[in-house]
């Protein structure tokens, strides 16, 4: 799942972006996302709640462990995210602490970044999953701080390009492997 997912989707689907920001400000990088997605909401809630399921959503998650589980809405997840941008290439390795609140139709997911157990600084995520004109909607949102050196000549720019294909192609993902549950 990481605070930032991976790379590009090779099926196409009827996820359709509604709006897509992506900032940097300072060390940290930031995403919002709103897409509607062709499955019901309460499939695609269960598609990003099964954390073993992230590779198939997203090929660049190269792992994902629930450490722990302390009840059925919280968890502690371990992820290793490999990520490319240009030739500069990093694995993302996170622990997280998984926040899960199922709703009647659809649901929200948080995810807290443990900067001492990952290598980012900090590290939020959360999504959204409702029904809306005859469809679901998800909204993603994430900020992140990597804890590494990136060269300068991979700039704001490329890391934006980049985050946005990540954001899409998990939405792709999720309504991919919905699609399947029907």
């Amino acid at each position: 799942m990481g605070a930032a997912s991976a790379l590009l989707s090779t099926q196409a689907t009827a996820a359709d972006v509604q709006s897509l920001q992506v900032e940097h400000v300072g060390s940290r990088h930031t995403v919002a996302m709103t897409v509607q997605l062709d499955s019901s909401p309460s499939d695609a809630y269960a598609v990003l709640t099964q954390f073993d399921q992230l590779p198939a959503i997203n090929p660049a998650v190269q792992r994902a462990t629930i450490r722990h589980q302390p009840s059925t809405h919280k968890a502690v997840l371990e992820t290793d995210v490999r990520v490319c941008v240009l030739w500069f290439c990093k694995l993302l390795e996170q622990v997280q602490d998984m926040e899960l609140a199922p709703a009647a139709n659809g649901g929200s997911v948080s995810a807290h970044v443990r900067p001492d157990e990952s290598n980012l600084r900090y590290g939020l995520a959360n999504w959204r999953i409702w029904p809306c004109e005859q469809r679901t909607c998800l909204s993603f949102t994430a900020e992140i701080e990597p804890d590494f050196w990136v060269p300068p000549v991979i700039g704001p720019w490329v890391i934006r390009r980049k985050l946005e294909q990540e954001a899409v192609q998990t939405s792709e993902g999720i309504e991919r492997l919905a699609a399947e549950l029907r």
